[in-house]
């Protein structure tokens, strides 16, 4: 076969581009630092750094999820200790009234008490996080406890709320009608009532029989939510830690499969644009001058 000089130019200057080629690519994954940037660099590892990519994204959505239920739960913890505090000093008031032997006196004075912590557990109760009323169930933009002292969430709304991370579904949440709500379907403001009136009659059997068992009643649902709280509380501990795992995992395997090594790139540039030299040199003495060389 007859070779031309314009074969051979044709051939130097492909091998010469065909360098600069890798020379240039040896370049972009040293400043970007990856080995696989476009599905033309690898399809397969493009394709799998793809997917490893959209589950890191969602263990960051995950994760600010629990981090948006854990503030609730901690917020539910702090109420419900608000609410037991406030349960136990009702009850001494009423192991205080049911004493006959107090004047009129006392019994204004305990009764006056017993108003203002009525007023403060429908505080504590209708407490807000951001938008949503935390005692609220599904009816979250509804005051639980109204101006009348009327517990306004109706049994259907008082549901739990969850939240869906990875394979778990963490219920998380109480709502005034668990905290507020006796066995008999009295409420603690109706409990209060009754206590206030037996108190200013001077019937202490009455807040003895009646008011005091009521409220033992309360303050075991205050126990009960206490202790759900603390399951959830641990759960999602377990939960935002399996997530840390996952994303540790999942963040070097993708460094593995998308990361440039930096000290083979290195050598293959070094290599390459020795390649570069040699061929240019190379070609400077096989390619045959012009008329142009001339001029």
């Amino acid at each position: 076969m007859r070779v031309t000089n314009n074969m051979v130019s044709n051939n130097i200057l492909s091998n010469i581009q065909n360098t600069l080629s890798k020379i240039s690519k040896l370049h972009d994954q040293l400043s970007s630092g990856y080995r696989v940037r476009f599905p033309s660099d690898d399809a397969v590892v493009a394709t799998r750094a793809s997917n490893i990519d959209s589950s890191l994204r969602e263990l960051e959505q995950y994760k600010r999820n629990m981090d948006h239920a854990e503030s609730l739960i901690n917020a539910y913890d702090s109420s419900l200790e608000e609410i037991s505090s406030v349960y136990n000093r009702i009850r001494e008031l009423l192991v205080k009234g049911a004493n006959s032997t107090l004047s009129d006196d006392d019994r204004s004075a305990i009764a006056e008490e017993l108003s203002k912590l009525k007023e403060h557990i429908r505080g504590v109760v209708n407490t807000k996080l951001g938008n949503d009323y935390l005692f609220g169930g599904y009816m979250t933009d509804t005051q639980p406890v109204d101006e009348n002292y009327n517990i306004v969430i109706t049994p259907e709304a008082s549901k739990h709320r969850f939240v869906n991370v990875l394979s778990y579904k963490i219920e998380f949440g109480i709502t005034a009608r668990d905290v507020l709500i006796t066995e008999n379907q009295k409420s603690v403001f109706d409990v209060l009532d009754n206590a206030y009136q037996a108190l200013m009659k001077g019937d202490g059997q009455y807040i003895s029989e009646i008011s005091l068992k009521d409220l033992d009643y309360l303050e075991r649902s205050v126990m009960d939510g206490f202790a759900r709280v603390g399951a959830t509380q641990k759960m999602a501990e377990l939960v935002k830690s399996r997530i840390e795992d996952l994303n540790i995992f999942l963040t070097e395997h993708l460094s593995k499969e998308r990361d440039a090594d930096l000290s083979q790139t290195i050598t293959e540039l070094s290599m390459q644009q020795a390649v570069l030299d040699a061929a240019l040199k190379s070609a400077a003495g096989v390619l045959r001058k012009t008329l142009v060389d001339f001029v």
